[in-house]
């Protein structure tokens, strides 16, 4: 009996000795400390699937080369598995021929293949319940600096700015800005929708993506203080025409330089470089952009420190998944009193005038490799021990009730195979 309960077991073992080691699900990004004002809160809805949602969660949070590595591994357990009972089968008398057992294992490890691939795009495609972020004092509000609709020409077909507002108020946010690529018919869409005040619920504010010195920028605030200096496809913003209006007198413009890209073309906004960037991302959704913020952390906050850059995070969000990633937190007294236009206008001043102070990015908390093969080459066992510390009581609960379930469908299917009458 207890073979079969012997994978249940290990579980709720790791699931209760975990809880010696717990550590916040939320952090600083910058510091990697916990960040107190923040918590993560995880509805009914997803506590019942705690589970399968925690680790879709940590799927979405993964890095490219994480990516890379958690396919690799599950490829050689798969492979060792196979050959461990395919030594087993040697002693059977009805042994198959090889080409029979060639084909075998092809056709396993095709099975096996398109059942992973299954499970990455149940992750991304299936409807859930959400983790939200929330923050303790009024005076915080949780903004995504960057996000699509279906307007972007790799957003999802239906993905609408209905939908994203709907997806941004899930994940704890406050305000997100859309920031299609070349286009603000996503923000044409959006705005009309907005509350009266911003604390009625989630406000969508006026952005774009585009190219600025050919590099990859978000412009924030209303189209007419850009679309002067935008060529006809509106793919490229035209660094001296922003100068030029700037010296007659316009508006500051309010730009973020976003990852992934290289970090030695970035100019900072001020008085001789009013085409310059007010903030930078350390967090970007997107695989690659998880990448490069978390392998160049240091790189980007020594960066902001020296140009008094705000740093800002950004899920890059298109449409698929339910995770968000990271949150940017500002400090804005009275802002659920504020209309949506005034609340735009508050969170960039804030940026221009507090800059490097003005944003705490908060964070999911996962493990990365720091460029080391041995973590990256971990990266399985790594992720499970990370996840498991980060669960909150009513999670650990969860666990341990489904656990308690699957040990007692394997504990009968035990008994019913030692004794089939």
């Amino acid at each position: 009996m207890i073979r079969p309960l012997s994978a249940p077991l290990a579980v709720g073992l790791l699931v209760i000795v975990s809880a010696l080691a717990s550590t916040p699900a939320l952090r600083d990004a910058a510091t990697l400390q916990p960040f107190p004002p923040a918590t993560l809160h995880h509805p009914p809805g997803y506590l019942l699937g705690a589970p399968l949602f925690g680790l879709w969660d940590a799927l979405s949070l993964l890095t490219v080369s994480q990516h890379y590595a958690v396919l690799a591994t599950l490829i050689l357990l798969s492979a060792a598995g196979r050959l461990v009972a395919g030594r087993r089968s040697r002693s059977t008398p009805a042994r198959p021929s090889l080409p029979r057992r060639v084909a075998r294992e092809a056709l396993f490890g095709a099975a096996a293949l398109a059942a992973l691939l299954a499970f990455y795009a149940a992750a991304a495609l299936v409807p859930r319940p959400m983790a939200a972020i929330r923050l303790a004092s009024p005076e915080l509000v949780a903004v995504d600096f960057h996000s699509h609709t279906n307007h972007s020409h790799d957003g999802w077909s239906l993905f609408t700015a209905a939908r994203s507002r709907a997806w941004h108020e899930a994940g704890g946010f406050h305000a997100a800005y859309v920031t299609d690529h070349y286009t603000w018919a996503g923000v044409d869409e959006a705005l009309p929708a907005n509350p009266t005040r911003a604390g009625e619920g989630t406000v969508l504010l006026s952005g774009m993506e585009v190219r600025l010195r050919d590099r990859h920028t978000n412009i924030l605030g209303d189209h007419a203080r850009y679309i002067f200096a935008l060529d006809s496809t509106w793919h490229h913003l035209d660094p001296d025409s922003i100068v030029a209006a700037h010296h007659r007198g316009a508006p500051p413009a309010s730009m973020l330089y976003t990852i992934p890209g290289p970090l030695d073309r970035i100019v900072p906004f001020g008085p001789g470089s009013p085409a310059g960037v007010i903030g930078v991302e350390l967090s970007d959704g997107a695989p690659r952009g998880l990448e490069q913020g978390r392998a160049e952390r240091e790189e980007i906050l020594a960066l902001a420190d020296s140009m008094d850059l705000a740093v800002v995070a950004g899920t890059n969000h298109h449409g698929w998944g339910r995770t968000a990633p990271a949150w940017s937190v500002m400090r804005l007294p009275g802002w659920p009193r504020m209309s949506p236009d005034e609340l735009g206008s508050a969170i960039e001043d804030a940026l221009h005038q507090e800059r490097r102070r003005a944003v705490t990015v908060v964070e999911r908390t996962m493990p990365y490799h720091d460029g080391s093969a041995v973590k990256l080459a971990a990266t399985v066992p790594l992720l499970l021990w990370s996840h498991f510390r980060t669960l909150t009581l009513r999670e650990r609960v969860t666990w341990l009730a489904w656990v308690a379930i699957w040990a007692a469908v394997r504990a009968h299917r035990a008994r019913h195979q030692a004794d089939p009458s």
